[in-house]
Protein backbone atom coordinates (compact mmCIF):
# COMPACT_ATOMS: atom_id res chain seq x y z
CA UNK A 1 0.00 0.00 0.00
CA UNK A 2 1.04 3.37 -0.94
CA UNK A 3 1.01 6.72 1.10
CA UNK A 4 -2.10 7.62 -1.28
CA UNK A 5 -3.57 4.65 -0.86
CA UNK A 6 -3.04 5.20 2.90
CA UNK A 7 -4.77 8.41 2.68
CA UNK A 8 -7.55 7.30 0.95
CA UNK A 9 -8.49 4.38 3.46
CA UNK A 10 -8.08 7.16 6.52
CA UNK A 11 -10.52 9.76 4.87
CA UNK A 12 -12.85 6.78 4.60
CA UNK A 13 -12.77 5.87 8.40
CA UNK A 14 -13.17 9.21 9.52
CA UNK A 15 -16.14 9.46 7.15
CA UNK A 16 -15.21 13.49 6.40
CA UNK A 17 -15.48 14.65 3.20
CA UNK A 18 -13.30 17.61 1.71
CA UNK A 19 -15.99 20.44 2.13
CA UNK A 20 -16.04 19.86 5.74
CA UNK A 21 -12.79 19.92 6.51
CA UNK A 22 -12.42 23.04 4.25
CA UNK A 23 -15.56 24.92 5.82
CA UNK A 24 -13.69 23.77 9.67
CA UNK A 25 -10.33 25.25 8.57
CA UNK A 26 -12.00 28.19 7.39
CA UNK A 27 -13.28 28.79 10.67
CA UNK A 28 -10.10 28.34 12.69
CA UNK A 29 -8.46 30.98 9.81
CA UNK A 30 -11.65 33.61 11.12
CA UNK A 31 -11.44 32.87 14.37
CA UNK A 32 -7.47 33.52 14.68
CA UNK A 33 -8.06 36.75 12.62
CA UNK A 34 -10.82 38.05 14.33
CA UNK A 35 -8.80 37.93 17.33
CA UNK A 36 -5.71 39.85 15.44
CA UNK A 37 -8.30 42.47 15.19
CA UNK A 38 -9.18 43.04 18.42
CA UNK A 39 -5.86 43.25 19.31
CA UNK A 40 -5.09 45.57 17.14
CA UNK A 41 -8.02 47.76 17.80
CA UNK A 42 -7.41 47.43 21.89
CA UNK A 43 -3.61 48.49 20.58
CA UNK A 44 -4.78 51.77 18.85
CA UNK A 45 -7.66 52.51 21.51
CA UNK A 46 -4.36 52.75 24.22
CA UNK A 47 -2.34 54.60 22.04
CA UNK A 48 -4.88 57.39 21.97
CA UNK A 49 -5.88 57.47 25.37
CA UNK A 50 -2.51 57.72 26.42
CA UNK A 51 -1.71 60.73 23.82
CA UNK A 52 -4.65 62.11 25.31
CA UNK A 53 -3.07 62.02 28.55
CA UNK A 54 -0.08 63.24 27.43
CA UNK A 55 -1.96 66.50 25.80
CA UNK A 56 -3.55 67.07 28.73
CA UNK A 57 -0.60 67.32 31.06
CA UNK A 58 1.37 69.38 28.51
CA UNK A 59 -1.15 72.07 28.17
CA UNK A 60 -1.49 74.96 31.15
CA UNK A 61 -4.42 74.16 32.76
CA UNK A 62 -7.10 76.99 33.48
CA UNK A 63 -6.63 78.92 36.95
CA UNK A 64 -9.21 80.00 38.73
CA UNK A 65 -8.83 83.79 38.14
CA UNK A 66 -7.55 86.32 40.76
CA UNK A 67 -10.37 89.06 41.52
CA UNK A 68 -9.96 92.12 39.44
CA UNK A 69 -8.18 95.14 41.30
CA UNK A 70 -9.97 98.34 40.19
CA UNK A 71 -7.11 100.54 38.66
CA UNK A 72 -7.07 104.16 40.49
CA UNK A 73 -8.08 106.51 38.27
CA UNK A 74 -9.25 110.33 37.99
CA UNK A 75 -12.57 110.59 36.92
CA UNK A 76 -12.85 110.66 33.12
CA UNK A 77 -15.26 113.61 33.29
CA UNK A 78 -14.51 116.63 34.75
CA UNK A 79 -15.60 119.95 35.10
CA UNK A 80 -16.28 120.06 31.24
CA UNK A 81 -13.35 118.17 30.11
CA UNK A 82 -12.16 114.62 29.56
CA UNK A 83 -8.94 112.77 31.03
CA UNK A 84 -6.53 112.53 28.49
CA UNK A 85 -3.49 111.52 30.49
CA UNK A 86 -2.92 111.04 34.50
CA UNK A 87 0.08 109.49 36.34
CA UNK A 88 0.10 108.46 39.68
CA UNK A 89 2.83 108.02 42.66
CA UNK A 90 3.19 106.49 46.17
CA UNK A 91 5.03 108.40 49.12
CA UNK A 92 8.15 107.93 49.39
CA UNK A 93 8.33 108.82 45.74
CA UNK A 94 7.62 112.51 45.09
CA UNK A 95 7.22 113.15 41.89
CA UNK A 96 4.96 111.98 39.30
CA UNK A 97 4.85 112.94 35.72
CA UNK A 98 2.59 113.13 33.01
CA UNK A 99 3.07 113.01 28.87
CA UNK A 100 0.40 114.08 26.61
CA UNK A 101 -0.19 115.66 23.20
CA UNK A 102 -3.01 118.20 23.09
CA UNK A 103 -5.81 118.56 20.59
CA UNK A 104 -6.42 121.96 21.78
CA UNK A 105 -5.60 124.35 24.41
CA UNK A 106 -8.50 124.24 26.37
CA UNK A 107 -7.25 122.06 28.96
CA UNK A 108 -7.15 121.28 32.79
CA UNK A 109 -4.92 120.88 34.91
CA UNK A 110 -5.61 118.29 37.76
CA UNK A 111 -4.31 117.60 40.84
CA UNK A 112 -4.88 114.79 43.76
CA UNK A 113 -3.52 113.43 47.27
CA UNK A 114 -4.49 111.39 50.00
CA UNK A 115 -2.82 111.70 52.85
CA UNK A 116 -3.60 110.31 56.53
CA UNK A 117 -5.83 112.52 59.18
CA UNK A 118 -3.90 115.81 60.03
CA UNK A 119 -1.24 115.40 56.87
CA UNK A 120 -0.85 117.16 53.84
CA UNK A 121 1.48 117.79 50.78
CA UNK A 122 2.68 120.91 49.31
CA UNK A 123 3.49 120.96 45.46
CA UNK A 124 5.14 122.34 42.41
CA UNK A 125 3.74 121.74 38.75
CA UNK A 126 6.34 122.40 36.03
CA UNK A 127 5.07 122.27 32.56
CA UNK A 128 7.42 121.14 30.11
CA UNK A 129 10.46 123.09 32.34
CA UNK A 130 8.27 126.33 33.34
CA UNK A 131 7.81 126.41 37.18
CA UNK A 132 3.29 126.80 36.66
CA UNK A 133 2.94 127.01 40.96
CA UNK A 134 5.40 126.30 43.77
CA UNK A 135 4.32 125.17 47.01
CA UNK A 136 0.74 125.08 47.14
CA UNK A 137 -1.86 123.29 48.30
CA UNK A 138 -2.68 119.98 46.48
CA UNK A 139 -6.54 121.41 45.17
CA UNK A 140 -8.41 119.67 42.57
CA UNK A 141 -8.48 121.48 39.39
CA UNK A 142 -6.20 124.77 37.59
CA UNK A 143 -6.70 126.31 34.49
CA UNK A 144 -3.83 127.68 32.82
CA UNK A 145 -4.93 131.00 30.91
CA UNK A 146 -1.79 130.91 28.63
CA UNK A 147 -0.45 127.31 27.73
CA UNK A 148 1.17 128.58 25.19
CA UNK A 149 3.46 130.34 27.60
CA UNK A 150 4.49 127.12 29.03
CA UNK A 151 5.47 125.92 25.41
CA UNK A 152 2.09 123.47 24.85
CA UNK A 153 1.71 123.70 21.64
CA UNK A 154 -1.44 121.82 19.50
CA UNK A 155 0.05 118.21 18.18
CA UNK A 156 3.37 118.44 19.77
CA UNK A 157 4.46 116.16 23.19
CA UNK A 158 4.04 117.69 26.28
CA UNK A 159 5.76 117.03 29.86
CA UNK A 160 4.24 118.02 33.15
CA UNK A 161 5.32 117.53 36.24
CA UNK A 162 3.99 117.06 39.41
CA UNK A 163 6.75 117.19 42.60
CA UNK A 164 5.17 117.08 46.53
CA UNK A 165 6.73 118.12 49.43
CA UNK A 166 5.35 115.89 52.77
CA UNK A 167 4.56 117.86 56.18
CA UNK A 168 6.43 114.93 57.90
CA UNK A 169 8.65 112.33 56.76
CA UNK A 170 6.42 109.21 57.90
CA UNK A 171 3.81 111.05 56.26
CA UNK A 172 1.78 108.21 53.82
CA UNK A 173 -0.12 109.09 50.76
CA UNK A 174 -0.62 108.90 47.14
CA UNK A 175 -1.00 111.49 44.53
CA UNK A 176 -1.57 111.96 40.89
CA UNK A 177 -1.49 114.63 38.32
CA UNK A 178 -4.04 114.46 35.21
CA UNK A 179 -4.92 116.51 32.38
CA UNK A 180 -8.48 116.94 30.89
CA UNK A 181 -9.35 118.26 27.23
CA UNK A 182 -12.53 120.26 26.71
CA UNK A 183 -15.67 117.83 25.31
CA UNK A 184 -18.34 120.36 23.95
CA UNK A 185 -21.58 120.60 25.69
CA UNK A 186 -23.04 118.31 23.19
CA UNK A 187 -21.29 115.23 23.90
CA UNK A 188 -20.25 115.87 27.53
CA UNK A 189 -22.26 113.04 29.63
CA UNK A 190 -24.18 114.54 32.12
CA UNK A 191 -24.70 113.40 36.23
CA UNK A 192 -27.77 111.84 37.15
CA UNK A 193 -31.04 114.31 37.46
CA UNK A 194 -31.67 114.78 41.13
CA UNK A 195 -35.18 114.79 42.15
CA UNK A 196 -35.28 118.19 43.17
CA UNK A 197 -33.23 121.15 41.83
CA UNK A 198 -31.33 123.62 43.45
CA UNK A 199 -33.01 126.76 43.98
CA UNK A 200 -31.33 130.25 43.86
CA UNK A 201 -29.57 132.33 46.31
CA UNK A 202 -31.01 135.81 46.78
CA UNK A 203 -29.64 138.45 44.61
CA UNK A 204 -28.34 141.46 46.78
CA UNK A 205 -28.66 144.32 45.54
CA UNK A 206 -31.95 143.73 44.55
CA UNK A 207 -31.62 143.48 40.85
CA UNK A 208 -33.36 145.84 38.56
CA UNK A 209 -33.77 143.73 35.35
CA UNK A 210 -34.26 139.93 35.46
CA UNK A 211 -35.05 137.81 32.64
CA UNK A 212 -35.99 134.11 33.11
CA UNK A 213 -36.53 130.61 31.40
CA UNK A 214 -39.57 129.54 29.76
CA UNK A 215 -40.69 126.94 32.92
CA UNK A 216 -42.06 124.75 29.98
CA UNK A 217 -39.37 125.02 27.33
CA UNK A 218 -35.93 126.17 29.29
CA UNK A 219 -33.65 125.00 26.36
CA UNK A 220 -35.04 126.95 24.07
CA UNK A 221 -33.60 130.54 23.14
CA UNK A 222 -35.40 133.86 23.94
CA UNK A 223 -35.12 137.36 23.36
CA UNK A 224 -35.77 140.63 25.66
CA UNK A 225 -35.86 144.24 25.10
CA UNK A 226 -35.18 146.35 28.22
CA UNK A 227 -34.17 150.01 29.09
CA UNK A 228 -30.11 149.93 29.77
CA UNK A 229 -30.15 150.88 33.81
CA UNK A 230 -27.05 152.53 33.73
CA UNK A 231 -23.69 151.10 35.14
CA UNK A 232 -24.55 147.41 36.43
CA UNK A 233 -23.56 143.82 36.55
CA UNK A 234 -24.89 141.07 34.54
CA UNK A 235 -25.00 137.43 35.76
CA UNK A 236 -26.41 134.39 34.44
CA UNK A 237 -27.42 131.94 36.76
CA UNK A 238 -28.69 128.01 36.01
CA UNK A 239 -29.45 124.93 38.40
CA UNK A 240 -28.55 122.16 35.80
CA UNK A 241 -25.72 121.01 33.77
CA UNK A 242 -25.76 123.08 30.40
CA UNK A 243 -24.22 126.42 28.21
CA UNK A 244 -25.97 129.54 28.20
CA UNK A 245 -24.82 132.44 25.97
CA UNK A 246 -25.94 135.88 26.46
CA UNK A 247 -26.07 138.35 23.55
CA UNK A 248 -26.27 142.04 23.91
CA UNK A 249 -27.06 143.73 20.32
CA UNK A 250 -26.19 140.37 18.94
CA UNK A 251 -22.68 140.65 20.58
CA UNK A 252 -21.70 137.29 22.88
CA UNK A 253 -20.65 139.03 26.64
CA UNK A 254 -21.51 135.86 28.20
CA UNK A 255 -20.79 132.43 27.93
CA UNK A 256 -21.31 130.41 30.70
CA UNK A 257 -21.02 126.43 30.96
CA UNK A 258 -22.56 124.45 33.84
CA UNK A 259 -21.55 121.02 34.85
CA UNK A 260 -23.49 119.93 37.58
CA UNK A 261 -27.25 120.36 38.78
CA UNK A 262 -25.58 122.64 41.78
CA UNK A 263 -26.83 126.44 41.21
CA UNK A 264 -23.78 127.76 39.11
CA UNK A 265 -23.51 131.35 38.50
CA UNK A 266 -21.35 133.75 35.99
CA UNK A 267 -20.79 137.27 36.80
CA UNK A 268 -19.87 140.30 34.39
CA UNK A 269 -19.22 143.93 34.74
CA UNK A 270 -20.05 145.91 31.52
CA UNK A 271 -17.41 148.54 31.84
CA UNK A 272 -14.61 147.28 29.68
CA UNK A 273 -17.60 146.41 26.95
CA UNK A 274 -16.45 149.43 24.34
CA UNK A 275 -12.92 148.36 24.31
CA UNK A 276 -13.17 144.54 24.14
CA UNK A 277 -16.54 144.30 21.94
CA UNK A 278 -16.93 147.55 20.77
CA UNK A 279 -20.31 147.70 22.69
CA UNK A 280 -20.91 151.32 24.36
CA UNK A 281 -24.51 151.30 25.52
CA UNK A 282 -25.73 154.21 27.20
CA UNK A 283 -28.65 154.51 30.42
CA UNK A 284 -31.57 154.68 28.85
CA UNK A 285 -30.77 153.48 25.77
CA UNK A 286 -33.06 150.52 24.22
CA UNK A 287 -30.74 147.23 23.92
CA UNK A 288 -31.94 143.45 22.69
CA UNK A 289 -30.34 140.81 24.89
CA UNK A 290 -30.51 137.26 23.65
CA UNK A 291 -30.33 134.21 26.14
CA UNK A 292 -29.27 131.09 23.98
CA UNK A 293 -29.04 127.86 25.95
CA UNK A 294 -28.09 124.35 25.10
CA UNK A 295 -29.13 121.56 27.11
CA UNK A 296 -30.49 123.28 29.66
CA UNK A 297 -33.46 121.42 31.59
CA UNK A 298 -34.21 123.33 34.21
CA UNK A 299 -34.18 127.25 35.87
CA UNK A 300 -31.79 130.04 34.44
CA UNK A 301 -32.30 133.87 34.67
CA UNK A 302 -29.98 136.89 33.79
CA UNK A 303 -29.89 139.75 35.82
CA UNK A 304 -28.91 142.68 35.95
CA UNK A 305 -28.28 144.70 39.39
CA UNK A 306 -26.68 148.10 40.88
CA UNK A 307 -23.20 147.55 42.11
Amino acid sequence: MNLSDLTEVLRERAELTDSSHEARMAGVRARVSAGKRRRAVLGVAGVVLALVGIVFAVLPRAEQPEPAVPPRSLPEYQEGTRLIAQAWSDLPSTSATVRFVPKSLDLLLFTHCETGQGDSLLVTVVVNGHTYTERNGCSGSRRVRDWGAFDVVVGQPSVITLTVEPQHTTTKGTFAIGIGEAVPVSEYPFPPRPQTLATFPAVSPEPTIVLRADPAAPAEQREFTVEWPGINFMEVRSNTPGRIRVLVDDVVVIDFSHWSYSAGSSLIFPDDWKKSYGLDVAEGQAVKITVIPERVTGDWEVTLAPR
